[in-house]
């Protein structure tokens, strides 16, 4: 993986994002976050916010979110994939809901019986997050029929 960029303000906007959730799946306020890193989530270097964000999930990011992959004759390069993005999470929650009348709690049991995740955030990568919002566009269409 890349060397991550150790500037101050250097970390991104996905990277706050994935930040905060994953302080707030742990039952902190964002003020309880900001205590954590010492001051402004957007004054954290990408590496700063990286570590704080392993830290917060206990578990290390396939891709640093906001980064893309290294490429190698235009592909991804092997080993490197793109991280779930915020927007995607939205998406996925508006779908879901939509798809379920509004109901969470079906929307939650669908997602862990199909794609053995209970909340969209698990789902880690992009491209399992758009196999999950094409699956669910699908539904859509047919409900709309």
């Amino acid at each position: 993986m890349a060397e991550l960029n150790t500037k101050p303000s250097s970390s991104t906007t996905a990277q706050h994002k994935a930040l905060v959730i994953a302080g707030l799946r742990r039952g902190m306020s964002v003020d309880d976050i900001r205590h954590d890193v010492g001051g402004s989530i957007t004054a954290l270097s990408a590496e700063q916010c990286s570590k704080w964000i392993t830290r917060y999930t206990g578990r290390g990011l396939p891709n640093p979110p906001g980064q893309k992959p290294k490429t190698y004759k235009g592909r991804p390069a092997p080993g490197t994939v793109r991280m779930i993005t915020g927007d995607q999470v939205d998406q996925i929650y508006r779908l879901g809901l939509s798809c379920f009348d509004g109901c969470g709690a079906r929307f939650i049991d669908w997602l862990s019986t199909t794609f053995k995740v209970t909340v969209p955030g698990d789902l880690a990568t992009s491209k399992r997050a758009g196999e999950v919002i094409r699956v669910l566009k699908q539904m859509q269409s047919r409900r709309n029929q």
